[in-house]
């Protein structure tokens, strides 16, 4: 599994809609050989981040905090979590095999970040760090 993170870019609190961006989590399954299971089944969820809260996440600077949140669907409805406190996970599944084109593939899962618009924000560089657990 790998993940690019969500960036923001910089923050204004004057406007008055969410910023929103995205980043992803790649899933890559690759045959090894006879004897097993040529399907992989997989979840992926994300931790709380230093907040330890799913709603809302927080970006720190320093002691400042930024409300955020990370979505797994484009509406920014879902929050991707641990299926714990009503966040949600991705589910998948690869399969692959032998032969030139089926011995490795991927699934990318899109992540969808938001901070809500007009918070009360001190200058600096904001940041959090999401665990990424991959299942299977």
């Amino acid at each position: 599994v790998t993940a690019s993170g969500v960036a923001f870019g910089t923050y204004d609190p004057s406007l008055g809609t969410s910023d929103d961006s995205t980043g992803s989590i790649v899933v890559t399954c690759t045959f090894t050989g006879p004897g097993g299971d040529n399907t992989a089944n997989y979840t992926v969820t994300l931790s709380t981040g230093t907040s330890g809260s799913f709603v809302p996440r927080k970006l720190a600077a320093g002691t400042s905090r930024l409300n955020y949140n990370l979505f797994r669907d484009a509406a920014r409805t879902q929050v991707w979590g641990n299926a714990s406190s009503g966040t949600t996970i991705i589910t998948g599944s690869l399969k692959v095999g032998p032969g030139a084109g089926n011995r490795t593939r991927t699934a990318t899962h899109v992540i969808y970040g938001r901070i809500p618009q007009q918070q009360d924000a001190d200058t600096g560089d904001y940041s959090d760090l999401i665990q990424v657990t991959l299942t299977f």
